[in-house]
């Protein structure tokens, strides 16, 4: 099972940094990967919730179907995907007090089928899959930024 972790400090409470990253409907603001997810709600998902979600990763569209398995504010919420094909995902957000903000930890594991996906998951997936998770975590450090003078974040 491919796993992918990344740290990155937010200038955030990991309250505020929870309170928006366990908001899926807000995911496609901060990563290229997530084109929306339905229903559209705009609240924290708790434990056992429920939405799909529409994404384009790697160069192909897929509709993950995800449940909240676990959930504890402000330290950590994970999520379990599966999709029509037997692909699975887990998803795993870590916040950890440091400073006067958050080290973020996102941990992705998932399970590609069929064959071929895996095939090309091995080939150049999931080095694009790296990829793209840099470029996300960077544009939500962008998005806690403090502004001079200001100690609130960016909303």
């Amino acid at each position: 099972m491919p796993s992918h972790t990344s740290h990155t400090p937010l200038a955030a409470t990991p309250q505020d940094a929870y309170d928006y990253l366990t908001v899926p409907a807000c995911w496609h603001e901060w990563h290229a990967a997530s084109l929306g997810t339905v229903p559209d709600a705009r609240v924290s998902q708790p434990k056992d919730a429920t939405f799909d979600e529409n994404i384009r990763t790697a160069g192909f569209r897929r509709r993950l179907h995800w449940r909240v398995v676990d959930a504890r504010r402000p330290d950590y919420w994970e999520a379990a995907a599966t999709m029509d094909d037997g692909s699975r995902v887990r998803l795993r957000y870590d916040f950890a007090a440091s400073g006067e903000g958050t080290v973020f930890t996102r941990t992705l594991d998932y399970t590609v089928r069929p064959w071929w996906l895996r095939v090309v998951d091995g080939v150049f997936g999931r080095l694009r899959i790296r990829r793209e998770s840099a470029v996300a975590l960077a544009k939500l450090q962008r998005r806690f930024e403090r502004p001079a003078g200001n100690d609130a974040p960016r909303r």
